[in-house]
């Protein structure tokens, strides 16, 4: 249930983002889309991927990015707490990841009252930043900023933040024009929809979902690198699908058998072989429409009787 639930809010946005005249047209964000796709249903994973693709994109020194920052229209807040970083490895920034921002600072209100990216060149100098905000910043090493508001719609999402140690960078024009619809048309949406696919997935489970900002906090240090292998770094001995079982299916079908017979689910697979979750799914119709079988459970009990196919 809950790969389908995945795989159908997959293909929802793949036609939002990659179909119609409404389609990203910038290269980066396109590549970017593809990547926050396959993470889909792990929040803390996109967010992490939207900063790391930001700080290379923009140069920067330091960006984070995580839920909430925004003073909703009963006038309460819902304070901006750092779930994602990435920092230049070569200079020695502090972390700001779990530090907390009150959203009812006027420098943080402007961000949201503006059309477009907030641009602060000289952060001791800003006219919008309160004394503690100010002070906070300069001692996390913070000379210049860059903060986006992440919205689906009309509907708060959280910020992304660039920052540079220096004062009055040298911002790359490009990538700062099309940040404004790349948070309009790509982050916002897509990280909207993962924030609702982990709570549908936690009603599914009949679990209760944590407190305060859906999964502000959830696996916030889970930063590193994917916990897959690419295929083509697997070992020799890895097994294989030979019999006359597997002699329909093309190599590209027998290595998906392969990873069903091993029980992974369709993320795993697509994560595993570096394919969207929508080839997965054509492939697997095309591998059971070939070995008979009418659904994936029964492919894999069959894959299970005949051991000898993956030899």
């Amino acid at each position: 249930m809950h790969d389908q639930l995945l795989l159908d809010t997959q293909r929802r946005l793949r036609r939002r983002l990659f179909e119609g005249p409404d389609a990203i047209a910038w290269r980066p964000a396109r590549e970017l889309a593809a990547q926050l796709l396959l993470y889909l249903d792990e929040p803390a994973r996109c967010w992490q991927i939207a900063a790391e693709w930001l700080r290379e994109t923009l140069d920067a020194d330091r960006v984070d990015g995580g839920w909430g920052g925004w003073v909703g229209v009963d006038g309460r807040s819902s304070r901006y707490v750092v779930l994602a970083e990435a920092r230049r490895p070569t200079l020695a920034l502090p972390s700001v990841r779990g530090v907390s921002f009150d959203a009812a600072d006027p420098s943080i209100r402007a961000v949201w009252a503006g059309d477009g990216v907030a641009a602060i060149a000289e952060v001791a100098q800003e006219r919008h930043f309160s004394a503690s905000m100010r002070g906070a910043l300069q001692a996390l090493g913070t000379a210049a900023k860059l903060a986006l508001p992440v919205r689906d719609g009309t509907r708060p999402v959280g910020l992304i933040c660039a920052d540079w140690h220096r004062q009055a960078p040298r911002w790359r024009p490009r990538p700062c024009n099309a940040l404004p619809s790349v948070a309009a048309q790509l982050l916002g949406p897509v990280l909207a929809a993962s924030q609702r696919l982990a709570v549908e997935t936690i009603e599914m489970d009949g679990a209760s979902p944590p407190p305060g900002p859906v999964l502000t906090a959830a696996r916030a240090g889970d930063a590193g690198l994917p916990d897959w292998v690419p295929a083509e770094s697997k070992p020799d001995d890895a097994p294989s699908l030979t019999s006359p079982l597997a002699a329909a299916l093309t190599p590209a079908e027998r290595r998906v058998a392969l990873l069903v017979a091993q029980g992974l689910s369709y993320k795993e697979i697509a994560r595993r072989l570096d394919r969207s979750l929508s080839t997965v799914d054509h492939q697997l119709r095309s591998i059971r429409t070939k070995l008979g079988v009418r659904s994936t459970s029964r492919l894999v009990h069959l894959l299970s009787e005949q051991p000898s196919s993956l030899r």
